[in-house]
Parts: C-alpha cells; structure tokens; sequence
C-alpha cells in the first residue's frame, strides 16, 4: 500500500491497513499529518478567535478555568504570570505543535508499550509507534477537521477558551451545560466523542496485528480499561 492508500485504509479497513503496516512500518506520514491539522487547528484558535481586541478576556477566562480544576495545593503562579505565558503561547503559536505533537505521541507510546509488555503481547515498542501515529490521524485529523468547522461555524461569539474535547461537535460536552457539573466532571465528559471511541477501536486493531500474542478482543478490552481508568481519573479532580 502507498501511503495514501493506508491512509484511505484506516478509515475504511483497519484491519488489512494494518497488516500491511505491519510488514512495513512507517511514521513520517502520519505525524506530517498530525503536525499539520495540529498547526491548522491552533492558527484558527490563537489568530481568528483570540484576537488583540479579546485577548485579555479570553485569557482570564481560560485562567479561571484552570483554576476550578486545580487542586488546592497546586499553584500555576499569579493569574498575571499566566496571562503572560498565554500571551506567548498566541504570539509563538506555530511552535506548539512541533512540541506538543512528538511529546505526545511519545508519551502514549510509551504508555502502551509498558501496558502491551504487562499483557505478555509480543509487541516491539517501534510498531506500538507506529500504530498510535496511524491512530492519531483518526482522532486529530480527521476529527480535527469538524472541530475546525464547529468552530468557524460557531463564530468568536461562541467561543469558550476551556477544554479543547468540548470544541468538537461530536463531543459529550455539546449536550450539558458548563454550570450543570463540576469543572472536572465537565472536562472528562467533554472528551467522550464519537471520534474518540473511533481512535480506541483502530488503536485495539492496530495492536492486535502488531502483537504475537493478543487477540483482538484482549486488546480491545486493555484499550478500554486504560480509557476508562483515565477518564475517572480526570473526573474526580485529582491533581493532573
């Protein structure tokens, strides 16, 4: 398969894509791609929402925010300090990506290595690479794409500098009210999303053509149970 066609193939069969992918690992598409939709995505929230005009009510906003789902102990500095490093992270947006984008893949790479070597998988940390990078452009890029869209749709009007999940349109968050839960019972619904149990799914595939020794049910329900535990884990307000 090109790349185009494995492209293609995560969305249509996952299960043939990766078996190929299998045979011939790659990543450099992927995370052009990643990098991509992640660069398209914040150049539409730092430029055309968060504006000069706005800047300072957009920034206390996502301030006071992070500061109902921290915890008591931890401290993020004075809510002017803050403001500055959002000042920086709009005046030098097209950097993020490039770091946030490797850090992550990474991270979750390495998560599921150690979570697929306690399951006895038989998987080599490169091909766990290279599955959560095929896997990523499902939920980011493809799922980025409609977020895009919600938001563009929905105008600067509309916009709530809060959890980046409650942008999509797909997203749990679009049916309850900020007000009706707790900031951290808001910000775990917020990132069940269609696109979301989409990426666990090819992720369970993707790891099961990779592993010598996992079926395809094992891996759905580690996938699931690592979910699961995250999501309780953010709901309940402790320190992140």
């Amino acid at each position: 398969m090109t790349e185009l066609q494995r492209l293609a193939g995560i969305v249509v069969s996952p299960s043939r894509t990766f078996e190929d992918i299998n045979q011939r690992p790659t990543q450099v598409f992927p995370i052009a791609l990643l990098l991509l939709f992640n660069l398209l995505g914040d150049f539409v929230v730092y430029q055309v929402f968060i504006t000069e005009a706005n800047f300072e009510q957009m920034a206390r906003t996502k301030v006071q925010w992070d500061a109902s789902l921290a915890s008591p102990q931890k401290s993020h500095g004075t809510e002017e300090q803050q403001i500055g490093t959002l000042r920086r992270e709009r005046e030098y947006w097209y950097l993020l990506p490039l770091i946030a984008v490797p850090v992550s893949v990474l991270a979750l790479s390495i998560f599921f290595y150690i979570v697929l070597r306690m399951a006895r998988a038989g998987a080599t940390f490169a091909k766990v690479l290279v599955v959560v990078c095929w896997a990523l452009v499902i939920y980011r890029c493809i799922g980025g794409v409609f977020t895009i869209v919600a938001l563009l749709a929905g105008g600067p009007a509309n916009f709530f500098p809060g959890p980046a999940e409650a942008w999509s349109p797909t997203s749990l968050a679009q049916l309850i009210s900020r007000s009706s839960v707790s900031p951290s019972v808001y910000s775990a619904l917020s990132k069940l999303d269609i696109f979301l149990v989409w990426w666990l799914a090819v992720l369970a595939v993707g790891f099961s053509k990779i592993s010598k020794d996992l079926s395809l049910a094992k891996s759905a329900a580690l996938v699931i149970a690592c979910e699961v535990l995250y999501l309780l884990v953010n709901a309940s307000g402790l320190p992140r």
